[in-house]
């Protein structure tokens, strides 16, 4: 649950903006936000909400459920007259299998390639482990920079996720991202809480 407090402008935009998208990339059940001490200015509240559910709706696609009693509703997010009434919404989550592999530094899309592979047969997704394995290594690829990288495998709701984080933030120009996650139906770059960088893209079998 998020609490936050203040002003919600142009100003403090980008803060909650990159606070929300940290916590859904930790995968709770659900994000509740508390609105009751929160100010907002016209269209603020509005735009950051829409601009994280957007990213985050394909991947990881942890709801985000609004306590904002007596604002008016114009946003696409749920929204609730209460923290209670809107945590008594949240139901199980959806099963998620989760493969995360630190890489060596040196051929590390290689090994990317590796466990793509293996991940993919393991789970009985055969028919798309070249496509696995080719993003696999191109996200590693992008996300190098000197630092050992990680490979994430992600199965949920018929779809598999192929990420690579770093412990560093990497530059990333969408350009770029879009050239590395080709045959992917989607793709995104995140901040994490430890200030590093993930980079991901979703596949369909």
């Amino acid at each position: 649950m998020l609490s936050p407090f203040g002003l919600l402008g142009p100003s403090t935009y980008t803060r909650m903006r990159d606070v929300l998208l940290k916590t859904v990339l930790a995968e709770p059940t659900a994000v509740v936000v508390d609105m009751s001490d929160l100010m907002v200015e016209p269209d603020a509240a509005r735009s950051v909400f829409h601009a994280v559910w957007t990213q985050v709706a394909e991947w990881p696609g942890v709801p985000i459920l609004l306590a904002a009693a007596g604002r008016p509703v114009d946003w696409a997010l749920p929204s609730y007259a209460t923290v209670e009434d809107a945590l008594a919404t949240v139901g199980a989550p959806p099963v998620r299998w989760v493969v995360r592999t630190p890489l060596p530094l040196r051929d590390s899309g290689g090994f990317a390639r590796v466990v793509a592979e293996e991940t993919c047969r393991l789970w009985g997704l055969g028919g798309i482990s070249a496509e696995a394995a080719d993003l696999a290594d191109a996200l590693v690829g992008l996300a190098a920079r000197g630092v050992r990288p990680t490979v994430v495998f992600e199965w949920w709701r018929g779809r598999l996720v192929v990420g690579a984080s770093e412990d560093v933030v990497v530059p990333c120009d969408p350009l770029d991202l879009r050239f590395a996650a080709t045959g992917a139906n989607r793709c995104g770059w995140s901040t994490t809480w430890s200030d590093g960088t993930l980079l991901w893209a979703v596949l369909d079998p």
